[in-house]
């Protein structure tokens, strides 16, 4: 991802702010008036001090005074609140629409993007990196705008006070500018290591999790520990760095504020000035240390923002989504199918498939077998263009697939997938997947036409039961019939079922092969089965080899040549006879 500049960052999310343009006026204007009460209060304070208590000239106006001081703490007080409530407010609002921009820019990106970036990584800046840009608005702009304001009316309310002192007090401000700046650019570092390793911890505990079983039967548990804490440790030094540069950087501050304080009282002392004016002074260089401590404790809550801004706007602004400039749109597809010379790599390093040729007239059922790693399953991606194909072409209907509209081509189009992907939800959230078309009572009609009613209806709840993330509370053939009455209930003209029979307990390989036959009926289908006993009735069937096709004809026909297709039909049947005979 591009690297940007610290500038260009800032003035992109100002420009996102200001799409809350109203309450950022708001804030302003609060921080203009928090800025004059808050700095009128310590004049007033001499006020008090030099003409009220010391010369007790008019009482009643002294109290005045006094009730005067209350009301601006009171004041501060309540403008404080809504400062800090808008600006936090404007944050939020902010946050919500940069995760909406980003998940909204993530769903359109190609799937070779996420077979090669690690889900932890992008969870990380989905989630933790964009909750840190919430800083640069509620420590950024509008609160740094207040403390600049507040230094320029309390450097214009010293010097209206005493001149002399001023010009010495303003000996401070290159000396805060320099130490700011010295552990600013070393907190910058310092975030943008403990950003980056907490994505590869969270990576790295995903990836684990999902591959729990495979850990746990091999016996690995003490050496992905080892591993899980050699990145902990890291994390803890990138973390333990910042946090040592923060200890540093307050205590520093501190001491050169109550330094320079004992310093003007002594000056004060020397020089004989009125008490009111000593009081005057501290308060204000106090109100001038803090905003200059603050807008430094700001700038690394902001630089924090940055970091997390940096990574987030940087997969923003990357085009990975699949190009979609076809414009042909149709309401019906005959369901055609052609690939014509077509050649596809993954990666540049090795073919998956080289140069292969085939045709699928409409409503056939055509099988595609071979031996894992054949490019079979490749095609079910090439076909609904989860990834393009590096020369040739594929069509449908005659057209090509990039002259159609992406979505209007994969809304004719559907897929069972023998790893079934179920969310976390009710059954009747993951079969009408988000369309509102497909009511309650059309999944029951469907349900019953493809005979998998019984079993739904047999769960708690039936179509409400909460099945749990990726469907692990529900068996796999379980998982595999609901994939093949979400693809039915779309109604579509191509279908394709990618190894739907693998894996499965024997009383779902028969409701499956009943469903098969129902919803392949006046459709074009593509079958990828390992069990070649389940394609027998195939209108056709393409044998692949290491990407390649190397036998196409029916059944029976590829038996007779006793080719590459025969031999794989029976060691097929060779190996279920030993799997009966072991059951036996």
């Amino acid at each position: 991802m591009k690297k940007q500049d610290t500038w260009g960052i800032v003035k992109r999310l100002f420009f996102i702010g200001m799409k809350f343009r109203s309450w950022f006026i708001l804030t302003l204007i609060i921080s203009i008036i928090l800025a004059l009460v808050s700095t009128y209060r310590p004049y007033l304070t001499m006020q008090v001090v030099d003409n009220d208590i010391t010369k007790l000239k008019d009482k009643a106006l002294m109290m005045r005074h006094i009730y005067l001081l209350v009301g601006l703490v009171f004041a501060e007080t309540i403008l404080n609140f809504f400062l800090v409530y808008f600006s936090n407010y404007i944050s939020q609002n902010v946050i919500r629409d940069i995760r909406e921009r980003l998940y909204n820019k993530l769903i359109y990106f190609k799937t070779s993007f996420f077979d090669k970036t690690p889900i932890g990584q992008l969870v990380t800046r989905a989630v933790g990196d964009v909750e840190t840009i919430a800083t640069v608005y509620t420590d950024g702009f509008l609160m740094v705008f207040g403390d600049v304001l507040r230094i320029v009316f309390v450097l214009v309310m010293m010097f209206s006070t005493n001149v002399h002192l001023s010009y010495i007090t303003l000996a401070i401000l290159p000396l805060m500018v320099v130490i700011t700046r010295f552990f600013q650019k070393r907190l910058k570092t310092a975030f943008g290591d403990e950003r980056n390793w907490t994505s590869n911890q969270n990576s790295f505990v995903q990836e684990r999790l999902a591959g729990m079983s495979i850990i746990q039967v091999f016996n690995r548990q003490e050496s992905e520990f080892k591993k899980f804490d050699d990145i902990n440790i890291t994390l803890k030094s990138a973390l333990l760095r910042t946090v040592f540069i923060f200890s540093l950087f307050f205590p520093v501050v501190e001491l050169i504020s109550s330094l320079f304080i004992g310093f003007i009282l002594f000056y004060g002392g020397y020089i004989t000035i009125s008490a009111g004016v000593v009081i005057a002074f501290i308060q204000y260089i106090s109100m001038l240390i803090r905003p200059l401590r603050q807008i430094a404790d700001r700038f690394n809550n902001i630089q924090r923002g940055i970091v997390g801004a940096e990574r987030v706007l940087g997969i923003m602004d990357e085009d990975y989504a699949m190009s979609n400039r076809g414009t042909v749109q149709k309401d019906h597809f005959d369901g055609k199918i052609e690939f014509k010379k077509v050649h596809f790599a993954y990666d540049e390093k090795q073919e998956v498939l080289k140069g292969i040729d085939f045709k699928v007239n409409p409503g056939e059922t055509v099988a595609i077998v071979g031996a894992t790693g054949a490019g079979k399953s490749t095609i079910i991606s090439l076909i609904t263009r989860l990834y393009d194909i590096n020369s040739g072409n594929i069509l449908i209907d005659d057209v090509d697939l990039k002259d159609y509209e992406l979505y209007n081509l994969r809304s004719h189009i559907g897929v069972v997938l023998q790893d079934v992907f179920l969310f976390h939800g009710s059954i009747f959230e993951n079969l009408a997947f988000g369309d509102e078309t497909i009511t309650l009572d059309k999944i029951k009609a469907g349900a019953k036409e493809i005979e998998v009613d019984q079993f739904i209806e047999q769960l708690p709840g039936g179509y409400d039961y909460v099945v749990s993330e990726r469907g692990s509370s529900i068996s796999l053939g379980q998982r595999q019939l609901l994939s093949f009455l979400r693809a039915y209930l779309s109604d579509p003209k191509i279908l394709i079922l990618d190894e739907a029979t693998s894996s499965i307990d024997h009383e779902s390989e028969k409701l499956i092969q009943r469903a098969t036959e129902k919803i392949t009926k006046n459709r074009t289908s593509i079958i990828i089965a390992h069990r070649l006993s389940t394609i027998e009735k195939a209108d056709k069937i393409i044998v692949m080899e290491h990407g390649k096709i190397v036998e196409e004809g029916k059944h029976l026909e590829l038996l007779d040549k006793n080719g590459y297709y025969s031999t794989l039909y029976k060691a097929q049947l060779r190996h279920e006879v030993e799997l009966e005979e072991e059951e036996k």
